[in-house]
């Protein structure tokens, strides 16, 4: 038998299968594209990389901001990924690599071929679902020359979100609020992207365009130049992760389990470090129950979701400006998905106090109401 399966070859599962084969352990890898280049754009903190090689950043923003009612310069790097590089430096030297689609069942059958199984496919091994209830996160962005895209950063170097609401012709819209986040993306070029950070059902891509041209064109970029991008990018991003339990006896990881950040919807960089802890505990011998068991922290990120799913859109301007006044070290654990529940309950607290007393209020009920379907 083998040591390991693992199946699903994103970051998690490629990650997973490269630092067990490193350790020594004889791997089985299955997906159904096992040597195409990833396409979404990924990004983590510069603090985060951990030990991967320089050669994976693709493009580095020093100094990111967030925009709401104020100006915030978050000061911590914030870095896009090379897709190739990255899956270059997660080589699988040494993995028996298959092609092939597996269902919950076929997945659950490796066991007699591995002495353990570990998920990897993703929130939707099935494909996305046109009608999801779920909480998504969607996003429509284009990418364009950077000197193109100035007029869209007023000034910024880098927008990590922009919640400002020149995304509607209303002075004071209500329709579900979006941010504009707007990156570096290498070889001189910027990713301007409408996201929707959480709806249930997710926001349509065709309303994330319309709202991203009228931003930018209210800010005087070229329509050509929103026309006819050097690229496009649609995301949608399963806020809860898959909503079905692995396999019996099958471990999962990334965004199959619970490693996905219910608030933000980030998953690389805790993947990474979480698949890198497993496969340690792999070569030792250890197998653990679940690899991102439910605790506190979770919990508390599963009440930010629900606020997040229901407040207005100048209660979450209020929310992310009183996010944008926190001190550093907890915009940092509200960011990680890493983060323990002292951490983050105090990052969630210091919003909340610097919040006005109207928003503090619908904050309060947006995040302790029963909840409806989907949300």
């Amino acid at each position: 038998m083998a040591d390991v399966a693992v199946v699903g070859l994103g970051p998690a599962g490629r990650a997973l299968a490269s630092r067990c084969a490193a350790r020594g352990l004889s791997v089985v890898a299955v997906d159904p594209r096992p040597d195409a280049v990833w396409t979404p754009t990924y990004g983590l903190w510069a603090d985060e990389l951990g030990d991967l090689p320089a050669s994976v950043v693709r493009a580095r923003a020093e100094n990111p901001e967030l925009r709401a009612t104020g100006v915030h310069p978050l000061q911590r790097a914030y870095l896009v990924l090379d897709n190739t590089a990255l899956q270059a430096a997660l080589s699988l030297e040494g993995v028996e690599v298959r092609a092939g689609r597996l269902d919950d069942a076929q997945v659950g059958a490796l066991r007699r071929e591995a002495r353990v199984v570990v998920d990897a496919r993703g929130a939707r091994p099935d494909g996305l679902r046109p009608d999801d209830p779920a909480p998504l996160q969607t996003a429509y962005g284009i990418v364009v020359p950077t000197e193109a895209a100035a007029p869209a950063l007023q000034g910024a170097e880098s927008l990590l979100m922009d919640w400002r609401t020149d995304w509607s012709e209303q002075e004071r819209p209500t329709a579900t609020p979006t941010f504009l986040y707007a990156i570096p993306v290498g070889g001189e070029r910027m990713l301007l992207e409408e996201t929707c950070l959480a709806a249930a059902p997710g926001l349509p891509v065709a309303e994330l365009r319309t709202r991203l041209r009228r931003r930018l064109l209210a800010r005087g970029v070229d329509a050509a130049t929103v026309d006819h991008p050097l690229d496009r990018e649609v995301v949608r991003i399963p806020m809860r992760g898959r909503d079905a339990p692995p396999p019996p006896g099958v471990l999962a990881v990334g965004t199959a389990g619970r490693g996905g950040h219910r608030i933000t919807g980030y998953s690389v960089a805790h993947s990474l470090r979480r698949t890198d802890e497993l496969a340690r505990a792999l070569a030792r011998g250890d197998v653990p129950a679940e690899v991102d068991p439910p605790d506190t922290a979770e919990r508390l990120r599963e009440v930010g979701l629900r606020a997040l799913l229901r407040l207005s859109t100048p209660g979450t301007l209020e929310l992310f400006e009183g996010f944008g006044r926190l001190p550093a070290p907890r915009r940092r654990a509200l960011l990680s998905r890493d983060a323990g529940a002292g951490p983050l309950a105090g990052a969630m607290w210091g919003m909340f106090a610097r919040m006005p007393w109207a928003a503090k209020g619908e904050l309060v009920r947006a995040s302790l109401s029963p909840s409806r379907p989907g949300g």
